[in-house]
C-alpha cells in the first residue's frame, strides 16, 4: 500500500482495517478506531464526534474490511448517487478481496448485505440497495 504525499491511499485500494473512503476514491488509514481517529483529526472532520457525523457532513464512506472476507460500509442515504456510486466502484473494483458486505445507511434502520455477484449484476450504482435493505437488525 503506497500512501501518498498528502496522506491518502491511492484511489480504491483495498485496505483490510479502517479506512475513511473519500469522494475521488482515495483512503485515509484509520490505525484503530474510527471515534478515535475522528478526536485526534477535529482539523480534517471539524464539528464531527462519531462516525455517523463524518459520514453525512463530509460524504465520507466509513469502510472496515475484516478477515474472512467481510466489510462493513456506512453511506449517508440509499439515495445519495454520489455515495452509492463509490460504495459500487470501490466494492466492484475489489471484488475479489471480499466475500460479504453490510452496507448500513447512516439515514434510515436496516442494511444491505451484499456478494460479489450482487454488485455485478446492477444495472446502475443506484440499484445497488434496490430491493436489498433488511429492515432492523436481520441475521446475517
Amino acid at each position: 500500500m503506497k500512501t501518498r504525499v498528502d496522506g491518502t491511499v491511492s484511489p480504491f485500494t483495498w485496505t483490510r482495517g479502517a479506512v475513511w473512503l473519500l469522494p475521488d476514491g482515495s483512503s485515509l488509514v484509520v490505525p484503530g478506531f474510527h471515534d478515535d481517529w475522528i478526536r485526534n483529526h477535529q482539523d480534517l472532520v471539524p464539528d464531527c464526534d462519531n462516525v455517523c457525523d463524518v459520514v453525512r457532513r463530509k460524504g465520507w464512506l466509513s469502510v472496515v474490511a475484516y478477515a474472512e472476507g467481510y466489510v462493513e460500509l456506512m453511506i449517508p442515504s440509499r439515495n445519495d448517487k454520489a455515495a452509492l456510486a463509490l460504495c459500487h466502484e470501490h466494492l466492484a473494483r475489489n471484488a475479489g478481496h471480499w466475500k460479504t458486505a453490510l452496507v448500513m445507511t447512516m439515514d434510515e434502520e436496516g442494511y444491505a448485505r451484499l456478494t460479489p455477484e450482487d454488485v455485478a449484476a446492477c444495472a446502475t450504482p443506484e440499484h445497488l440497495l434496490d430491493s436489498m435493505l433488511t429492515q432492523g437488525t436481520g441475521v446475517l
